[in-house]
This record gives structure tokens, sequence and C-alpha cells, in this order.
């Protein structure tokens, strides 16, 4: 077979086989709706797609935390072309393109990488299945922004490698673009790590390590400079103070089990596949130490007994100089993905500054699962090299399969696993539940060491036979599918599209008054959730999430909330919000917040009722409470000068305060006047409200500041009557504008930071490859003539 036949069938495998895995999502209308897909994914994505489609470029996202900068969370991915086909799709539609898009590229980048380390195409393909297909990369079928950077890293490392041996401004581009796109994806944390593969792979690579390592270094400024607008506007948020953890406990939450490590060979045998579609919060929270969380980040870890086995195999057979510093590296990133279980996580976090904004440590199980897989191709390579080899690997194999059936029996019989494990964390178990999952678990023992029994039966004479190496990725992918197809979630469209009950009486609201669409709350901690027939326990979830108005699913239908759910908001309401919730929600209505939702008993334990129900959804039982007491969200205030915010904190714990037309407000070094308590008849009259500018006519009788509740965060800049002027934290969390008596024309504009000079690196980068690329090919096509032997005199006869 040709190579460029040979590459178009391996392109053509990747995506018949990603058809078949995810078939229930390809053949069908249905949508990934999981968790983050419905409450982060979808409403970002369609707020870019409504921003660009009016021509405009998504600087401000006005729907969470009462503001905050959309390039600048990262995750918003506002750079990346994914975003693209949400133009001509819809919401749901185009994520669900985006993500069965991923396993194709994670496996090609995988076989791409292992090729250029001559390990057969059959082996760089099964490497490629097992890292597309593992569990983790299955399961983050829920979390589109960390399934994109994952799926990237291979590729990114692929370009790095052939940049590293030979580079030309082409390759050095290549590498750059597939670098930065693990960034763009919006991962920041598969962003430094893949940075820190490149220097290792410069240090191991054959040839000159100086010449390397500069090599290595080129690419990561190169990489950077690609990269530049997302990077420059992160780190200008991450500058003011708001991304990252706010302590160790933060940090290390969602911590690997240790526990879990069995699940490489296992399955997710604590999942429960066929109901919840994930390990349910009652088995997790007494099993399972995560750090303080109730899930899982990830509900499978899955990687296979194949792969493992041809991994035994390449630390056995590859030379300890060549694999020992991946092996390091790798052991590095198991020990910090257990996170709460060892010290190593709480070191760095201490010693490190820089590793702060990094959490939630099971996320590195994306570079476990990549080296794992990586290491079962070139453990391919090694065991069809010699038939010793081969002989070697299926005794191993029959090892393996006798060990994992011996530990399946013991369970069986007399609960070894389960008693250990399960009893010795959980006493009180239920009857009914330890018998579940020790069943489980003995069953995943037993289909593991039949697994490792095929692999015996296949390996020897694997280089001879391609009906062997079929038989080798049927394994592979056939337990990959039984063990993490079940656990991608799906759901109907209608979920992104059709209001819920609430939503509805807002908008009424909203038409009845003629004002703006009202900021929302959720004030729901716990709920029951109610089954539906027809239904599957993860619909109810997504139902549930929409009706109880969490985070961030009403901004699908252009609806605000207060409370911080992405990683931008404003260090101030974050450090509102979590070091003091009780006064966060007496201080809602002062932030324009017109409605919360309740459960009936949360709202009848209140002593004091914040407001009058004004709606029922009698399916999930919550109710709508209307703050009467609302503040518009842009209004002329009486300014009361304090010192700093945390003055500002003291006056607002004041009911009578908060009940007043007055706002707090840090004025700095030019205290404005206090003009008393009394009403002030302002008008303000909106000329233009966009997200990232501001135009109002305002008549004041004295002077004052015209306040508006979004956010206070970097960026911002304000005029009055086309003068600069002075813009003000208020009440925290907000911004004012001091304007004097009579009548004014105040704007305010909002330039993302860091965005213009990110603009610019990038365009500077990409005109010095162009160029450098350019000269390169002048230089070689003046070479070429001169280096052609001169033709050969004529003879003469």
């Amino acid at each position: 077979m040709t190579r460029s036949r040979a590459t178009w069938a391996v392109v053509a495998g990747a995506l018949g086989v990603t058809c078949l895995f995810f078939y229930r999502a390809v053949f069908s209308a249905q949508v990934f709706t999981a968790r983050d897909m419905l409450l982060v994914y979808a409403p970002l994505r369609r707020y870019w797609v409504s921003r660009m489609a009016s021509g405009g470029f998504p600087g401000w996202y006005p729907y969470d935390g009462l503001g905050q900068s959309f390039p600048g969370m990262m995750l918003s991915a506002a750079f990346h072309p994914s975003q693209w086909p949400g133009l001509v799709l819809s919401t749901g539609a185009a994520m669900k393109l985006t993500v069965l898009l991923c396993p194709p590229l994670a496996l090609l980048g995988t076989y791409a990488l292992l090729r250029l380390y001559a390990v057969p195409r059959a082996g760089a393909f099964f490497a490629g299945l097992a890292f597309a297909f593992s569990g983790y990369l299955v399961c983050l079928t829920s979390s589109l922004a960390y399934l994109m950077a994952g799926a990237t890293l291979p590729a990114a490392l692929w370009a790095a490698v052939r940049f590293l041996r030979e580079a030309t401004p082409a390759r050095a581009g290549v590498a750059a673009v597939l670098l930065a796109g693990v960034l763009l994806a919006g991962d920041t944390w598969s962003y430094a790590f893949a940075n820190a593969f490149v220097l290792l792979l410069a240090l191991t690579e054959e040839g000159p390590r100086a010449v390397r390592l500069r090599r290595g270094l080129g690419l990561v400024a190169l990489g950077a400079g690609v990269a530049a607008p997302q990077l420059f506007t992160g780190m200008a948020v991450f500058a003011g103070g708001a991304p990252g953890a706010s302590s160790i406990e933060d940090a290390q939450r969602w911590s690997l089990d240790p526990w879990r490590l069995p699940e490489l060979w296992l399955g997710p045998y604590l999942a429960n596949a066929s109901v919840e579609r994930a390990v349910p919060e009652e088995v997790v929270k007494p099993l399972l130490h995560t750090g303080g969380f109730s899930t899982l980040w990830s509900d499978s870890l899955f990687v296979g007994v194949p792969v493992l086995l041809l991994a035994l195999a390449a630390l056995r057979f590859i030379p300890f100089r060549r694999w020992a510093p991946f092996g390091a590296a790798w052991s590095a990133l198991l020990a910090l993905a257990l996170g709460s279980a060892l010290p190593f996580y709480a070191l760095l976090y201490d010693v490190l500054p820089l590793w702060r904004p990094f959490r939630y440590p099971e996320k590195l199980v994306v570079h476990l699962s990549l080296g794992l897989a990586v290491l079962a191709g070139l453990g391919w390579k090694a065991v069809v090299a010699a038939p010793e080899r081969a002989r070697w690997t299926a005794r191993a194999a029959g090892i393996m399969a006798g060990v994992l059936a011996a530990v399946a029996l013991t369970e069986r019989v007399g609960g070894a696993w389960s008693h250990a494990f399960v009893l010795g964390r959980w006493p009180q178990v239920p009857a009914e539940t330890l018998s579940t999952l020790s069943h489980a678990f003995s069953t995943a023992g037993f289909v593991a060491a039949a697994i490792a029994l095929g692999c015996a039966l296949v390996v020897p004479g694997l280089a001879d036979s391609r009906l062997r190496m079929g038989a080798l990725m049927t394994l592979q992918l056939g337990a990959s599918f039984t063990a993490n197809e079940p656990l991608y979630i799906l759901g109907s469209e209608e979920l992104l599209d059709s209001p819920p009950t609430f939503v509805l009486k807002v908008r009424e609201h909203a038409a009845q008054t003629g004002s703006t669409v009202p900021r929302v709350t959720s004030r729901i901690q716990r709920y029951r959730l109610p089954r539906f027939e027809g239904f599957e326990f993860q619909d109810s979830v997504a139902l549930m999430s929409r009706a109880s108005l969490m985070p961030n699913t009403p901004a699908l239908w252009g609806i605000g909330t207060a409370e911080a759910y992405l990683p931008a908001a404003s260090p101030r309401v974050l450090h509102l919000q979590d070091t003091a919730p009780g006064l966060f929600t007496e201080l809602l209505p002062v932030f324009g917040v017109r409605f919360s939702a309740y459960t009936p008993e949360t709202y009848e334990a209140l002593k004091q009722k914040p407001g009058p129900v004004v709606a029922r959804d009698t399916v999930f039982d919550l109710l709508l409470v209307e703050h009467t007491d609302a503040r518009p969200r842009l209004s002329v205030a009486r300014p009361r000068c304090v010192r700093d915010a945390e003055a500002a904190l003291g006056l607002l714990r004041d009911a009578s305060f908060r009940a007043s037309t007055q706002a707090a407000v840090e004025c700095g070094d030019a205290p404005l006047p206090d003009s008393g308590t009394a009403p002030l008849n302002g008008l303000v009259r909106v000329e233009r409200d966009a997200p990232e500018h501001l135009v109002m006519e305002m008549q004041t009788p004295e002077d004052a500041v015209f306040l508006v509740n979004d956010a206070w965060q970097a960026g911002w800049s304000a005029a009055v009557d086309g003068v600069p002027a002075k813009l003000l934290p208020a009440n925290i969390a907000v911004r004012a504008v001091p304007i004097p008596k009579g009548h004014h024309r105040v704007e305010l504009r909002y330039r993302v930071p860091g965005l213009l000079p990110g603009v610019l690196l990038c365009a500077a980068t990409w005109l010095g490859l162009a160029m450098a690329e350019g000269w390169r090919r002048h230089r070689r096509t003046r070479k070429a003539p001169s280096s052609a032997s001169p033709p050969p005199p004529n003879r003469v006869s």
C-alpha cells in the first residue's frame, strides 16, 4: 500500500471507529448535555455566535457574576476555530460536531507521533485507539474545553518533534499553531504541560542538546506568540487576582483517589452505567476522597489490559536510558494527580506561586492516559521486532490473567476487596449496595482476566499475522466500548432551546414593565430530583438545573445572574460570595437581582422572607421569589464615600443603608460631597446598552453618581460629556461614575485588557514566520542552479 493510501486508510479508520463508538450521538438528533455542556459551554457558545453574527466581538460577558471578561475566562475558547460551526448550525449541533471530531484528532495525533519513532502503522493505530477512547477522554464529553485540549495534545507533540529534528519556519508554524491550539481550546493546565513536554523532548531527542534546547525554547516562544490574544487576556484576569484556587483545599478538590487506580485495568466498576451513567453520589461521598466534591471529575480511568500489557513490554525491552526521563515525568504526574492523598501537590502549591492558579488534580489523568498509550505503541514495536519478545509478553499476559482471576475469585468468594476498601471506609454501607459493588468488582476482574488470556493467545506471531493484529485491536476497542461507551451522556436539544417556567415568568415581567430583562439567582443547594417516565436520570438532572436557574443556564435566554460561576469573575464578587455568603444573599436586590429560586423548605425556613412568591414550578416543586426592592441595573444614587471595600462592607451590613438611595463609593483621594439620605429624583435615559458600550442621558438635581450594577473589573473607562471621568468601585462589587448636577451624557466603554497587544504580537509572530519561510525558499531556489552539475562539453568528431 502506498504511503498516501495508507494515510487515508488511517483517517477513514479513525472516523469510522468514532462513528461506531459514539453511535448513540451520530445516529440520533440528541446532543451532549451533561454537566458543564449545559451549565457552561452552551451559554458561552451561543453568546459568541450571537455577538459575531451581529458584527461584534464578545469582549464582555454580562450573564455571570455581574459580568466578566469573555476571552479572559480562557475556557470560553473565544479564539478557537471550533466556534465557527455555531454560525451555521444550532448550538447543540455545533457542540456535538466539535465533540465528535475530538476522538479522530486524538487518534490521528497519537498515530502520527508514534510513526516518528518508527512504530509500525498497526501499533501506532492501536495506541491512538487506546488514547482516543480512554475512559478519561470519553467522560470529558461533558467538558468541552478540556476535551479539545486533550485531543489536540498528541498532534502538538508530533509537530514539536518534527520541528526539533528539522527546524524550518514552516514546521515551526505548524508546531506553534498546534501548541497554541491547546491553550485556545481553553485549558491552561494542558498548555503548561504541553510546553514542559516540548522541553523534555528537546532534552531527550538525538543530536546536540544545546541546539535542541534552543529549538524547544524557541518553539515555546512561538506558540505563546500565536496564542498571545488568549494568553494576554487570561493573564490580565490573573493579574487582577480572579482565577485559580483560593486555598490548598480548593486546589486539591477532585483529587484522584488511589483506590481508583485499579480502574486502569478493570474499568469503572463503581459506576452505575445503566441508570446514572456515572458513579452515584451516594457512593462517592463515603468511599472516595475527592478533596471535597460529591461527584467525580471523570467517572472512568480505564485504558485496558492490552495497553498495560504492551506498556509493560516497552519497559522490559526499551533501553532504560531512553524511557527513564519519561517514566520519571509520568510518575511525577501520577503523584500530583493523587492530590490530597500525597504531600507533593501541597508542597508544589507552597513553593511555586505560579502553580496556584491550577486546581483539580484529576485533570492530569489526560497526560497519564496519553503516556500509557504512547508506551503501548512503543511496546508493540518492541514485541514485533523479535519472536522471543512476543513469547515473553504472552507469558506476562498469562500471569496477568491469573492474578486478575485470583483477585476476582477472592472477592467473589470471600469479599477480600470489599472488606478492605468498602467496609474499611464505609462501615454502615447498606447490604444491597455492598453486594452490588462486590459483584461489579469481581465481574470486572473476571472480564479483565479473560482479556489478558486473549492477549496471551494473540501476541505470539503478532508480527506476521494481520489477523492477530486485528484481534488485539478488537480486544482493546471492545473493552473500551464495554467499559466507557455507556458513560457519555446525551439529551434532547430542546434542553438548550425551550425556556423553563421561571424564565418565562422573568421574560413576562420584563415585557410588562418595559425594562431590560432582570437578573436572577438560584438559592437552591439541595433538592429532591423528580423522575420522569421515559427520561434517563441525567435528563432529569438537566431539567432540574434549568428549572432551578442554576448558573449559567439562564444565559441561554439572555438572563444574567449575580452568582459567580465562571473563572474570570471579579475578585470582589468572588470574595463577597465566598467569605460572606449570607450577606451576599441579602445584597442581591442591591445588585439588581429581581428574582430568586427557592425550594419550599428553604423558603419557609427563612426568618425574614426576601419577597413574595410570584410563581411556582409544580413539576419540580420550586418557588420563584420576587425582590420588590431590587434596584435597577442603571440608576442615579447619592454617594457615601468610604476608604476601601472593607468599610463599604460595614455600611452594607446596615439594612437601612441598603434600603436607601445611597451607594458606598470608594472615592480615593478626591472625596465626593455627601448629599444626605433623602430620595434623589434623577432621570436616566438609555441611549445605547451594548455589553461593551453604554451611553446614557441623565438629569440630576444634585451632585450624584451614576451607579452601574455591573461588576467592577479592569478594562472599563468612563466619560462625562465627552471628558474622561473617574470610574470608582461602589457597593464593593459594582461601579459608579461621579456626575455634577444638571443634564449630562455619560459613556462607558470596555476594552479587553491584553487583547490589543496580544493581537499585535500574534500578527508579528505570523509575519516573522512568513518572512523566514520566504527567505528560506528564496535561498534554496538561488542555490539550486549553482549546485547543479555543469553539462559535459560537446565532443569534436
